[in-house]
Protein backbone atom coordinates (compact mmCIF):
# COMPACT_ATOMS: atom_id res chain seq x y z
CA UNK A 1 0.00 0.00 0.00
CA UNK A 2 1.41 3.67 -0.99
CA UNK A 3 2.53 5.76 2.20
CA UNK A 4 -0.05 8.32 3.31
CA UNK A 5 1.97 10.84 3.34
CA UNK A 6 2.18 13.49 1.11
CA UNK A 7 6.31 13.06 1.49
CA UNK A 8 8.41 11.56 3.92
CA UNK A 9 6.63 8.84 6.54
CA UNK A 10 7.77 10.24 9.75
CA UNK A 11 6.97 6.64 11.40
CA UNK A 12 9.48 4.98 8.95
CA UNK A 13 12.83 7.39 10.31
CA UNK A 14 13.34 5.43 13.68
CA UNK A 15 12.01 2.35 12.34
CA UNK A 16 15.10 -0.21 11.10
CA UNK A 17 13.72 -0.75 7.80
CA UNK A 18 14.80 3.26 7.27
CA UNK A 19 18.24 1.29 5.97
CA UNK A 20 16.88 -0.75 3.31
CA UNK A 21 14.56 2.12 2.62
CA UNK A 22 18.03 3.96 2.06
CA UNK A 23 19.75 1.47 -0.12
CA UNK A 24 16.87 1.51 -2.75
CA UNK A 25 16.24 5.01 -2.56
CA UNK A 26 19.84 5.72 -3.72
CA UNK A 27 19.36 2.47 -6.60
CA UNK A 28 16.25 4.69 -7.56
CA UNK A 29 18.11 7.77 -7.59
CA UNK A 30 21.00 6.33 -9.90
CA UNK A 31 18.17 4.64 -12.26
CA UNK A 32 16.19 8.31 -12.24
CA UNK A 33 19.17 10.15 -13.23
CA UNK A 34 20.94 7.92 -15.76
CA UNK A 35 18.85 8.83 -18.52
CA UNK A 36 19.25 12.67 -18.39
CA UNK A 37 22.77 12.18 -17.58
CA UNK A 38 23.67 10.23 -20.53
CA UNK A 39 25.84 10.28 -22.91
CA UNK A 40 27.97 13.12 -21.28
CA UNK A 41 27.71 11.86 -17.46
CA UNK A 42 27.16 8.48 -15.84
CA UNK A 43 26.12 7.83 -12.09
CA UNK A 44 27.71 5.57 -10.32
CA UNK A 45 26.66 3.71 -6.67
CA UNK A 46 30.03 3.77 -4.67
CA UNK A 47 31.03 3.28 -1.03
CA UNK A 48 34.41 5.18 -1.86
CA UNK A 49 35.14 8.56 -3.32
CA UNK A 50 38.16 10.08 -5.12
CA UNK A 51 39.18 14.29 -4.39
CA UNK A 52 41.07 16.11 -7.01
CA UNK A 53 40.24 19.51 -7.59
CA UNK A 54 37.97 21.23 -9.41
CA UNK A 55 39.66 24.40 -9.62
CA UNK A 56 43.01 22.86 -11.21
CA UNK A 57 41.51 20.77 -13.59
CA UNK A 58 40.36 21.94 -17.18
CA UNK A 59 36.54 22.83 -17.32
CA UNK A 60 35.71 22.79 -13.53
CA UNK A 61 36.13 18.77 -13.51
CA UNK A 62 38.34 16.33 -11.13
CA UNK A 63 40.87 14.09 -12.75
CA UNK A 64 40.93 10.28 -11.59
CA UNK A 65 44.32 9.76 -13.13
CA UNK A 66 46.78 8.16 -11.60
CA UNK A 67 44.67 6.91 -8.53
CA UNK A 68 45.45 3.49 -8.96
CA UNK A 69 45.55 0.89 -5.70
CA UNK A 70 49.21 1.26 -4.33
CA UNK A 71 48.76 -2.96 -3.85
CA UNK A 72 47.03 -5.07 -6.47
CA UNK A 73 45.71 -8.47 -5.10
CA UNK A 74 45.29 -11.23 -7.80
CA UNK A 75 43.47 -14.41 -7.58
CA UNK A 76 46.15 -16.87 -7.22
CA UNK A 77 47.27 -18.83 -4.07
CA UNK A 78 51.14 -18.76 -3.48
CA UNK A 79 52.99 -22.01 -3.04
CA UNK A 80 55.99 -22.66 -0.69
CA UNK A 81 58.41 -25.17 -2.67
CA UNK A 82 60.33 -27.92 -1.29
CA UNK A 83 62.67 -30.09 -3.34
CA UNK A 84 59.88 -31.09 -5.57
CA UNK A 85 56.98 -30.94 -3.77
CA UNK A 86 54.87 -27.91 -3.77
CA UNK A 87 53.40 -27.01 0.05
CA UNK A 88 50.94 -25.17 0.56
CA UNK A 89 52.11 -21.82 2.68
CA UNK A 90 50.73 -21.79 6.64
CA UNK A 91 50.56 -18.11 8.51
CA UNK A 92 53.52 -17.84 11.13
CA UNK A 93 50.92 -15.68 13.28
CA UNK A 94 47.77 -14.86 12.51
CA UNK A 95 45.02 -12.47 14.22
CA UNK A 96 41.09 -11.60 13.39
CA UNK A 97 40.17 -8.09 14.27
CA UNK A 98 36.85 -6.99 14.26
CA UNK A 99 34.80 -3.85 13.31
CA UNK A 100 32.85 -1.90 15.49
CA UNK A 101 28.93 -1.58 14.64
CA UNK A 102 29.64 2.05 13.99
CA UNK A 103 32.59 1.37 11.35
CA UNK A 104 31.00 -1.59 10.25
CA UNK A 105 27.36 0.25 9.05
CA UNK A 106 29.41 3.12 7.84
CA UNK A 107 31.87 0.54 5.19
CA UNK A 108 28.39 -0.62 4.24
CA UNK A 109 27.19 2.99 3.39
CA UNK A 110 27.13 4.05 -0.33
CA UNK A 111 26.65 7.48 -2.12
CA UNK A 112 25.73 8.76 -5.87
CA UNK A 113 29.08 10.01 -7.69
CA UNK A 114 28.41 11.52 -10.91
CA UNK A 115 31.50 11.00 -13.58
CA UNK A 116 31.94 12.79 -17.02
CA UNK A 117 32.21 10.27 -19.65
CA UNK A 118 35.99 11.03 -20.40
CA UNK A 119 38.68 8.27 -20.21
CA UNK A 120 39.94 9.33 -17.41
CA UNK A 121 36.62 9.52 -16.02
CA UNK A 122 36.07 12.82 -13.90
CA UNK A 123 34.24 12.89 -10.66
CA UNK A 124 31.95 16.19 -10.71
CA UNK A 125 29.00 15.46 -8.31
CA UNK A 126 28.36 13.38 -5.40
CA UNK A 127 25.34 12.83 -3.91
CA UNK A 128 24.21 12.00 0.11
CA UNK A 129 21.90 10.39 1.87
CA UNK A 130 22.14 10.78 5.22
CA UNK A 131 21.78 7.97 7.75
CA UNK A 132 21.24 7.63 11.12
CA UNK A 133 24.92 7.12 12.26
CA UNK A 134 25.46 10.36 10.15
CA UNK A 135 23.46 12.36 12.68
CA UNK A 136 24.38 10.86 15.55
CA UNK A 137 27.11 13.36 17.61
CA UNK A 138 30.32 11.26 17.95
CA UNK A 139 29.60 8.56 16.09
CA UNK A 140 32.47 6.79 13.81
CA UNK A 141 29.96 7.45 11.23
CA UNK A 142 29.34 10.64 11.81
CA UNK A 143 33.01 11.69 12.39
CA UNK A 144 33.79 9.68 8.75
CA UNK A 145 31.02 11.62 6.76
CA UNK A 146 32.22 15.24 8.13
CA UNK A 147 36.10 14.24 7.11
CA UNK A 148 34.89 12.81 3.86
CA UNK A 149 32.16 16.20 3.16
CA UNK A 150 35.04 18.43 3.95
CA UNK A 151 37.51 16.36 1.50
CA UNK A 152 35.05 16.42 -1.22
CA UNK A 153 34.51 20.15 -1.09
CA UNK A 154 37.62 21.30 -0.40
CA UNK A 155 38.61 18.83 -3.93
CA UNK A 156 35.95 20.36 -5.64
CA UNK A 157 32.69 18.25 -5.96
CA UNK A 158 29.51 19.56 -6.09
CA UNK A 159 28.20 18.37 -2.60
CA UNK A 160 24.61 17.26 -2.38
CA UNK A 161 22.93 16.27 1.19
CA UNK A 162 19.56 14.90 1.81
CA UNK A 163 18.36 14.53 4.99
CA UNK A 164 15.07 12.77 5.28
CA UNK A 165 15.48 12.15 9.45
CA UNK A 166 14.20 14.95 11.67
CA UNK A 167 15.68 13.31 14.49
CA UNK A 168 19.81 13.36 15.33
CA UNK A 169 21.84 16.26 14.98
CA UNK A 170 22.41 17.67 11.25
CA UNK A 171 26.00 18.07 9.98
CA UNK A 172 27.09 22.09 10.30
CA UNK A 173 26.27 23.91 7.11
CA UNK A 174 27.59 27.49 6.61
CA UNK A 175 23.48 28.56 5.44
CA UNK A 176 20.94 29.17 8.47
CA UNK A 177 17.72 26.90 7.39
CA UNK A 178 14.63 28.29 7.92
CA UNK A 179 13.04 27.12 12.11
CA UNK A 180 10.42 25.37 10.35
CA UNK A 181 12.18 22.97 8.52
CA UNK A 182 11.80 19.33 8.71
CA UNK A 183 13.65 17.93 6.15
CA UNK A 184 16.29 19.67 3.80
CA UNK A 185 19.05 19.22 1.47
CA UNK A 186 22.24 21.14 1.30
CA UNK A 187 23.51 21.75 -1.72
CA UNK A 188 27.15 23.43 -2.19
CA UNK A 189 27.75 24.22 -5.95
CA UNK A 190 31.53 24.22 -6.45
CA UNK A 191 32.39 27.50 -8.51
CA UNK A 192 35.85 28.42 -10.44
CA UNK A 193 36.09 30.75 -6.91
CA UNK A 194 35.01 28.93 -4.11
CA UNK A 195 31.44 27.78 -3.71
CA UNK A 196 27.11 28.53 -3.60
CA UNK A 197 25.94 27.20 -0.71
CA UNK A 198 22.35 26.35 -1.13
CA UNK A 199 19.07 24.92 1.25
CA UNK A 200 16.36 23.25 -0.13
CA UNK A 201 13.67 23.09 3.34
CA UNK A 202 10.34 21.71 3.69
CA UNK A 203 8.00 20.62 6.40
CA UNK A 204 6.21 17.38 7.23
CA UNK A 205 2.87 17.79 5.15
CA UNK A 206 4.58 19.44 2.07
CA UNK A 207 5.30 16.45 -1.14
CA UNK A 208 9.33 15.96 -1.04
CA UNK A 209 10.56 18.61 -4.09
CA UNK A 210 12.67 17.89 -7.00
CA UNK A 211 16.08 18.96 -6.64
CA UNK A 212 18.88 20.30 -9.42
CA UNK A 213 21.43 18.92 -9.69
CA UNK A 214 24.67 20.17 -10.22
CA UNK A 215 26.87 19.52 -13.05
CA UNK A 216 29.43 21.08 -15.45
CA UNK A 217 28.79 25.00 -16.71
CA UNK A 218 25.62 25.03 -16.83
CA UNK A 219 24.49 21.24 -17.13
CA UNK A 220 21.89 20.38 -14.73
CA UNK A 221 19.87 17.25 -13.84
CA UNK A 222 16.82 16.86 -12.06
CA UNK A 223 15.95 14.34 -8.85
CA UNK A 224 12.33 14.03 -8.25
CA UNK A 225 12.93 12.73 -4.77
CA UNK A 226 9.14 11.83 -4.03
CA UNK A 227 9.74 9.30 -7.09
CA UNK A 228 12.79 7.93 -4.91
CA UNK A 229 10.75 7.66 -2.42
CA UNK A 230 7.99 5.78 -3.49
CA UNK A 231 9.02 3.48 -5.69
CA UNK A 232 11.06 1.69 -3.05
CA UNK A 233 8.43 2.04 -0.38
CA UNK A 234 6.14 -0.13 -2.18
CA UNK A 235 8.88 -2.39 -3.07
CA UNK A 236 10.41 -3.19 -0.15
CA UNK A 237 6.58 -3.14 1.35
CA UNK A 238 6.88 -0.45 4.18
CA UNK A 239 4.10 -0.31 5.41
CA UNK A 240 4.06 -3.71 6.75
CA UNK A 241 6.42 -2.39 9.27
CA UNK A 242 4.54 0.82 9.68
CA UNK A 243 2.26 1.32 13.17
CA UNK A 244 0.16 4.37 12.16
CA UNK A 245 -1.78 3.32 15.31
CA UNK A 246 1.45 4.69 17.60
CA UNK A 247 2.45 7.48 19.10
CA UNK A 248 4.36 9.92 16.69
CA UNK A 249 7.70 9.21 16.22
CA UNK A 250 10.53 11.06 18.27
CA UNK A 251 11.27 13.73 17.92
CA UNK A 252 7.90 15.20 19.21
CA UNK A 253 6.23 16.81 16.38
CA UNK A 254 4.25 20.40 16.73
CA UNK A 255 0.92 20.31 18.04
CA UNK A 256 -0.54 21.85 14.64
CA UNK A 257 1.52 18.71 12.56
CA UNK A 258 0.10 15.69 15.76
CA UNK A 259 -3.56 17.13 14.67
CA UNK A 260 -2.99 16.89 10.90
CA UNK A 261 -1.26 13.69 11.00
CA UNK A 262 -3.74 12.14 12.97
CA UNK A 263 -6.82 13.58 10.25
CA UNK A 264 -4.70 12.26 7.25
CA UNK A 265 -4.23 8.73 8.69
CA UNK A 266 -8.09 8.63 9.77
CA UNK A 267 -9.02 9.58 6.48
CA UNK A 268 -6.90 6.82 4.60
CA UNK A 269 -8.42 4.30 7.30
CA UNK A 270 -5.03 3.88 9.37
CA UNK A 271 -6.36 5.25 12.46
CA UNK A 272 -10.46 4.39 13.95
CA UNK A 273 -12.85 7.22 14.66
CA UNK A 274 -14.88 7.94 17.30
CA UNK A 275 -18.60 6.87 17.72
CA UNK A 276 -21.04 9.83 17.00
CA UNK A 277 -18.74 11.37 14.89
CA UNK A 278 -16.08 12.27 17.51
CA UNK A 279 -12.55 11.21 16.24
CA UNK A 280 -9.91 9.56 18.16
Amino acid sequence: MPTPFPGMDPFLEANPLFQELHTQMLAEMQALLQPQLRPKYVARLERHLSEGSVWDAPQGTISLERKEPDVAIASRVAHQHTGSVAMLAQPSASTAEDLDADELQLRKQRRIVIYVQDRPRLAVTGIELLSLGNKQPGAVAQQRYLEKRASALHGGLHWVEIDLLRGGVRPPIPVQPPDSADYLTYVAQATPTGWNHLVYAWALRDPLPVLPIPLLGEDQAQLDLGRCFRAPYDRIAADDDVDCTAAPPAPSLRRSDVRWMSELLRDHGLRKRRRGGRRQ
